[in-house]
């Protein structure tokens, strides 16, 4: 029994090489850059002294003086001056005055890179892990909906469903509140501006 256990599993496992043999198509295999575009992880290329790399120093209302840094590898979320089309890409290369991106055209199976001046720039969307505020700021808009849904669909003092008070609506309007001001601290859209500013510096 144990033998011909042992064979079924050889068996499948060479039918799957096999298969994947068969669907492996040279044509569309993706050059060993589009790859190490496309992973997932920190891509960061910040091994050798002279890199340039990409920073935003950020004084927003909510949350203080912040310096966020985008080395070659990483993804960024902007928009430019004078267009609405939102940009969410990752970092080819930067240099002394603008950064590139690497744009993937699926239909054509190629990859152009596009110049970004940093005077360009509008907007940049940022996002800051912060201990604990980080959490509360998908967590308590939900607790404040449940709150509130409780309250609503439970007996209250009154001993009717579907009936709610100001007190409730207070107390969950807060608690979602209060996960939205933790949303805007962690998750920002920064405008490029006296306070915002974005610069280039080299590591050494």
């Amino acid at each position: 029994m144990r033998s011909v256990l042992t064979l079924l599993i050889l068996f499948i496992l060479g039918s799957i090489n096999v298969f994947a043999q068969d669907n492996y198509d040279p044509k569309k295999a993706l050059s060993s850059e589009e790859l190490f575009l496309r992973q997932s992880g920190d891509n960061r290329v910040i091994g050798a002294p002279g890199q340039k790399y990409l920073v935003l120093d950020a004084s927003p209302v909510l949350g203080g003086f912040h310096r966020y840094r985008f080395f070659p590898g990483d993804n960024i979320k902007f928009r430019m001056k004078n267009e609405t089309i939102k940009f969410n890409e990752t970092i080819a290369n930067v240099t002394d005055s603008a950064f590139s991106i690497a744009v993937i055209n699926e239909a054509l199976g190629q990859m152009t890179y596009q110049s970004i001046p940093l005077k360009e720039v509008k907007l940049v969307k940022t996002h800051r892990r912060i201990p604990f505020i980080s959490q509360a700021a998908t967590l308590l808009p939900l607790a404040g909906l449940i709150y509130i849904g409780a309250d609503f669909f439970n007996k209250g003092i009154d001993n009717k469903r579907y009936t709610t008070d100001a007190s409730t609506l207070v107390v969950g309007g807060a608690i979602m509140a209060t996960g939205f001001i933790c949303y805007k601290m962690t998750f920002s859209t920064l405008k490029i501006n006296g306070r915002n500013k974005l610069k280039i510096l080299e590591t050494y």
